[in-house]
């Protein structure tokens, strides 16, 4: 047959992950707290066990935890339940029922009104029911709010107040269709998903009678509204709308199907398995009526759900050229959806493509926004009327709830809130949704560890145990790297949020890596992408995208949209959607508060607050943190109960459950924690009974009376000693009721009672056995002593046998002995005879070998006498030789040594004298590069002489040459030049009225030296953001500058000179503006040299301190326009030593304004390319400045500024002023002047004078008023020509 593969071997899992098994373990418990040894997989298989058995509720200490059983389970939810648990609850002794949801809604209504017995409770209670979606959170909300209505009901059956519950118990039933309808949605999780979280105050009066109920909420996903994942729905009122609606009312509203709309259909799905949508409209329908919904509210409401699918397909079509983004909508005409909004169609076109920004003067300045931008207009639009319609609707319900228990003469004494939340979420894709549910859950887990540690102390506190032998696990550190201001994730959104720039989702993640990547165990960087970040909550590491993470955060309109639905004819929508209510008209509402002491002040300090924060709390996570704080507080301030909803499968399928799902879910709630506290301290206590029966055994041979005669003392007593005999003390904690042992001790004192029995048993096994062989010996003895008989008789006869064969033999060998004795003697006698004849037979034969013995000795002598004589002879021949080779062995040693000695000797001869003459070579040697280096100086020194005259000579040839051709140059130009001069000066009106002097200023002025005349954008931004510059402003000056800021660091900036004002510009955008001819400058400081500072004095803000490559021409036009504006000077300082005014920054730390004051020196060190150096002491600007722009200040073409612009020049007046600076005497004729002047511009042209770059031509020159006009003007035509020719 075919072979079979052998099975896998038996995976091997290291000790340290086992965990020991205890009967317990197998035992069907309806608490899983009773379970001994308690950890993840005792408490999975009682889940899954109890769930198979359709048992979907267990407790785990005060939790409850329930599995989704995904089908109806019969007599689960019936009245007569409910009643077998209220009645249950007022008995004296309660008994024990079967893990339900009903039993944590009464027991927080039995809290709520007794209190617990064990400690001091709080009177307001909350049941929390929280878990992901699809566990159930959403029915088991609706049970507990059915039994909290129904127990109110029975304890005052007979009261008239009875008929208020029912009221109420409508409206609440009635609300949650509503908020299922507009709330819910589809998922690929759960057919029916709360989209948001809820929190239902049910309140009570003194008698603790159920009279009203106030519903808040927070967190709506408004993202579903525009786009939904495959496979998933929008929210259910739209898909009940298109189905319930009459064909007449849909046709009014321009409503297709589903499918036509890109909100609907943008997951794929339509209609849902199971799911009537027209029948439930029409129970939506009802459900408004029980509200109070008027027949104009009804139509409204339809009317602005319509309005709200057709903005979703509305279309846009951009303008290539930047004109205005034109609208359309495919399923209704624009001006018709405008009739729906109460709009007019123009206004909603220019609110949804033109956007009107107000800049800081005041002005508003139009921008039309493009396709994407328009996109996310209406996005926005939708988005705030779906939210502010939601919330309006949670409005209604508490009004309506309010009305009901006659809210005006009724003081809510106490309440039970219902807290449906959503659970921990890790999906593929997580977003600002997933961030704002997983923080949520943090807060609330953290909330859910402290109350599972409280009831844990208070345990310990009843029997008397300390309290510090378990341990509290806070988040904190989570909660603040979310939450904690300055660097926390949500605050560092909400700072980008509302940055008025594009967003940059490289730039919000990196804001998130710099404080926190790599120095927060909970953050860290992802591995792949900039755009991601990982956050490790107490459920697992969520990787969170970055991407559009601002814009779903920015969850407001801009003012063009908030001003279109202010200004609505539409009653319903603007009492639904803005500030401003118009009472009496549809939609209007009186808003109720949540009717707890002081509510109506902290609602009014709450909203003051609001209104003064709005610019900074108008962000989805700024809203959800707010709701999420007030939440936490209540839930602080109340007693919580806790309900924890398990999914057990993703395929809605009854009866089946998945092991990974619901171990993950379990670690996700939190209810391993509850685990967790409880194996850190005592897991297992047992009862004084039940610990003296089980190890009874272990005190056995000590005076205690056994456990059937013993009273609860003894077992006390019994207990204790066991525990303090055979465990250490930190191992057990006797209680008043229990004893209570820490994890592992109970196998541990199982093992001792084993070894006691054990130890037992081999005594007993013993005793027995030597009973049983004791009746053997006794059967063996008789036996013995029957066979002994036997054996002795056998034994008689076998020796009288045995003797009677010994004596048969005896009497044979005393025979035999007798014989031998006889024959001895007989053969003794034949011996003798013998011996004696042969002893005389011997007597012969010994003479004759005593003479062969003599003769063998006397040849053994001869033959050793011979053998002597050669052994000396070959000793002696032996020891000659050895002699021989000693003496050889000698003579060569000494030969060789006296060879060796000679060698040495010859060798020392020869280094004497090769010492000698190598110290006459060295010496030589010496000599002669001595005598070659002074012929080779020489040389050399000749070749430098003759090298240095020849290059002085070239250089004056080349010198001569340029000094030559420059003044024959300026000999043909300088005419011409002086007559362009005079013409500028003329215009200037730098003569009007006086005599010219020699030396006065002449600039061929380029004025716009960026070119920004050119550029459209500049003169569209000098237009808006000035509004009281001209249409078409003329540029005059332009020019980049280096500004100081009031740090003392340089800041490029653009500076732009027009008629009238001087804007100071970076990359396009105005920084300031200023208006000469109303002197917000007024004045500037210079100093004597040729740098490029200048100062510029404000009349009302602190100077400006820059560098200008062309800042005598910037001051000149200055003066210009002050002239021409106010017909006076511009005033003007120049000296080496001013001050100006500045705030705290690199110069000072004062806020305030302060004189700093600015010092210019010469300073050797510096090179005329690096011009000059600045340092900046605390109030003390000091500016070193080369030697070369000290001398080119002097020279003609950079006469002092102090003698251009005719001001009061300081202290500095150098003395060495070349001769060729002094005034000429105005009698002289124009050509001497001339020639002189070429001669100075000459030597200036020599000493480099001319600026780098080119960009500012200066000269000095002589102009007589002799010089006619017609001859000035021809000659400044000429100089233009030959002036470009030359360029």
């Amino acid at each position: 047959g075919a072979s079979r593969t052998p099975p896998p071997p038996p995976e091997s899992v290291p000790i340290s992950q086992t965990h020991p098994f205890d009967p317990s373990h197998m035992k069907d418990f309806e608490d899983a707290s009773l379970i001994n040894n308690l950890h993840e997989a005792p408490l999975l298989y009682l889940l899954l066990r109890r769930f198979s058995e359709r048992n979907i509720y267990t407790n785990c200490s005060d939790v409850l935890i329930s599995v989704n059983p995904y089908s109806r389970i019969e007599g689960m939810y019936t009245d007569e339940k409910i009643k077998e648990v209220y009645d249950n609850s007022i008995l004296p002794k309660p008994c024990v029922l079967q893990p339900h949801v009903y039993n944590i809604a009464n027991n927080a209504y039995s809290v709520m009104m007794n209190g617990v017995p064990t400690r001091e409770s709080r009177k307001n209670q909350s049941v929390i029911i929280s878990g992901e979606s699809g566990a159930g959170k959403t029915e088991a909300a609706k049970q507990v709010m059915k039994y909290l209505i129904s127990a109110s009901r029975l304890k005052n059956s007979e009261e008239a107040s009875s008929d208020d519950v029912d009221q109420i118990q409508a409206s609440l039933m009635q609300s949650n269709v509503i908020l299922e309808a507009f709330g819910n949605a589809k998922t690929l999780r759960n057919d029916n998903s709360s989209r948001f979280g809820k929190y239902i105050k049910l309140r009570y009066d003194e008698t603790y009678t159920l009279r009203g109920a106030y519903t808040e909420h927070f967190l709506l996903e408004k993202t579903r509204l525009l786009q939904a994942d495959k496979g998933e729905r929008n929210y259910h009122v739209f898909y009940q709308l298109l189905a319930g609606l009459d064909e007449e009312t849909k046709a009014s509203l321009h409503l297709p199907g589903a499918a036509d709309f890109a909100m609907l259909s943008c997951g794929d799905t339509l209609t849902v398995s199971g799911v009537d949508d027209a029948a439930d409209f029409e129970a939506l329908a009802a459900s408004l009526t029980t509200i109070g919904f008027t027949d104009e509210e009804y139509k409204d409401l339809y009317s602005l759900l319509a309005s709200l699918l057709h903005l979703g397909n509305m279309s846009f079509v951009g303008d290539e050229d930047g004109g205005r983004t034109k609208l359309s909508t495919q399923s209704i005409p624009l001006d018709k959806l405008s009739a729906l909004l109460g709009v007019e169609t123009s206004a909603l076109e220019n609110a949804v493509t033109v956007r009107n920004v107000r800049s800081g003067r005041g002005s508003i300045m139009s921008m039309n926004l493009d396709e994407n931008q328009s996109k996310q207009g209406v996005a926005a639009l939708i988005k705030h009327i779906y939210g502010s319609l939601f919330a309006w609707l949670i409005e209604k319900i508490n009004v309506s709830n309010a009305s009901n228990a006659h809210s005006s003469s009724f003081t809510s004494e106490a309440f039970i809130g219902i807290l449906d939340i959503f659970g921990f979420e890790i999906m593929k894709y997580n977003s600002l949704s997933q961030l704002c549910i997983n923080f949520a859950n943090e807060k609330l887990q953290q909330q859910f560890n402290q109350q599972i540690f409280v009831l844990e102390k208070e345990l310990y506190a009843k029997e008397e145990i300390p309290v510090d032998v378990i341990t509290f696990r806070d988040n904190q550190p989570v909660i603040d790297l979310l939450e904690k201001k300055p660097t926390g994730i949500i605050p560092l959104l909400e700072e980008q949020s509302l940055l008025s720039r594009k967003p940059n989702t490289s730039q919000l993640v990196d804001s998130f890596n710099k404080p926190h990547a790599g120095k927060h165990p909970n953050y860290q960087k992802a591995r792949f992408g900039n755009e991601d970040f990982v956050i490790k909550h107490f459920a697992g590491d969520v990787l969170y995208s970055g991407d559009a993470l601002i814009e779903k955060n920015n969850d407001s309109l801009h003012d063009d949209l908030k001003i279109l639905i202010n200004a609505s004819t539409n009653d319903f929508l603007a009492n639904t959607s803005t500030e401003f209510k118009r009472e009496g008209k549809s939609g209007y509402l009186v808003s109720v508060n949540d009717f707890t002491d002081g509510a109506d002040c902290e609602e009014d300090e709450d909203s003051a607050n609001s209104k003064t924060k709005l610019a900074a709390s108008n962000t989805v996570t700024s809203v959800f943190r707010s709701q999420l704080t007030k939440l936490v507080d209540t839930l602080t301030s109340t007693e919580p109960h806790y309900i924890k909803c398990i999914k057990p499968n993703s395929s809605k399928s009854p009866s089946t459950a998945n092991d990974e799902l619901v171990l993950e879910q379990l670690r996700y709630s939190g209810v391993l924690e509850v685990v967790r506290i409880r194996r850190e301290g005592f897991p297992i206590r047992l009862s004084y009974e039940e610990f003296h029966k089980r190890f009874e055994i272990l005190c056995f041979k000590d005076d205690f009376p056994s456990f059937r005669k013993s009273s609860p003392e003894d077992n006390e007593a019994a207990s204790s000693h066991i525990c303090a005999k055979c465990l250490d003390p930190d191992e057990f904690a006797p209680g008043k009721t229990k004893m209570f042992m820490r994890n592992g001790i109970q196998e541990k004192l199982l093992l001792l009672v084993q070894n006691v029995f054990k130890a037992m048993a081999v005594k007993i096994q013993a005793r027995q056995r030597t009973k049983k062989e004791a009746a053997n010996f006794a059967v063996v003895k008789k036996s013995t002593v029957k066979m002994q008989v036997v054996i002795r008789m056998l034994q008689a006869k076998v020796k009288f046998q045995k003797q009677k064969a010994v004596a048969i033999k005896t009497q044979a060998l005393i025979r035999c002995h007798q014989k031998k004795t006889e024959f001895q003697k007989k053969r003794l006698s034949a011996q003798k005879i013998a011996a004696v004849v042969r002893g005389h037979q011997a007597s012969e034969g010994y003479k004759q070998t005593k003479a062969s013995i003599k003769l063998q000795a006397k040849l053994r002598s001869q033959w050793a006498q011979k053998q002597l004589k050669k052994s000396k002879k070959a000793q002696a021949t032996i020891a000659s030789q050895i002699r021989a080779k000693q003496g050889k062995k000698k003579y060569d040693e000494t030969r060789e040594m006296l060879i060796m000695l000679q060698s040495m000797e010859r060798t020392r001869a020869a280094r004497r004298s090769f010492k000698a003459v190598k110290s006459s070579a060295l010496k030589l040697q010496s000599i002669y590069r001595m005598i070659h280096a002074a012929v080779i100086f020489k040389r050399q020194r000749r070749a430098a002489i003759m090298l240095e005259a020849a290059q002085r000579r070239i250089k004056q040839s080349r010198f001569y040459k340029k000094q030559k051709s420059a003044a024959l140059l300026l000999h043909n130009a300088v005419r011409r030049f002086t007559a362009m001069a005079k013409l500028e000066h003329m215009k200037m009106g730098l003569f009007s009225g006086k005599k010219r002097r020699n030396n006065s200023v002449v600039y061929l002025p380029q004025g716009d030296y960026i070119k920004a005349c050119e550029d459209a954008n500049l003169m569209t931004w000098l237009k808006d953001g000035n509004d009281k510059e001209d249409d078409d402003p003329e540029i005059v000056f332009a020019d980049v500058v280096q500004k100081f800021n009031r740090k003392g660091k340089k800041q490029e900036r653009q500076i732009i000179l027009t008629k009238k004002y001087c804007y100071f510009m970076d990359k396009n955008k105005t920084k300031s503006c200023y208006n000469l001819a109303e002197h917000d400058i007024s004045g500037s400081s210079l100093s004597t040299m040729a740098d490029d500072f200048v100062v510029l004095h404000l009349k009302a803000d602190r100077d400006l301190l820059m560098t200008c490559q062309h800042k005598t021409e910037m001051i000149m036009t200055m003066t210009k326009i002050v002239r021409e504006e106010l017909h006076e000077d511009f005033p003007l300082n120049c000296s080496d030593s001013f001050s100006f005014q500045t705030y705290g920054g690199g110069f000072s730390r004062s806020n305030t304004l302060k004189d700093v004051s600015v010092k210019f020196f010469e300073e050797d060190d510096i090179s005329e390319e690096e011009k000059w150096k600045v340092s900046v002491t605390n109030g003390e600007f000091i500016i070193s400045v080369a030697p070369a722009l000290v001398s080119k200040a002097l020279h003609p073409l950079g006469v002092p500024r102090a003698t251009k612009f005719q001001v009061n020049v300081g202290q500095r007046k150098p003395s060495h002023a070349p001769t060729y600076m002094k005034a000429e005497s105005k009698k002289k004729g124009l050509s001497s002047r001339l020639m002189n002047m070429g001669k100075s511009f000459s030597r200036s042209k020599s000493m480099g004078s001319s600026k780098s770059g080119g960009t500012e031509a200066t000269a000095e020159v002589s102009v007589d008023d002799e010089d006619s006009d017609e001859e000035i003007v021809s000659g400044v035509n000429t100089f233009r020509e030959e002036s470009a020719l030359a360029k």
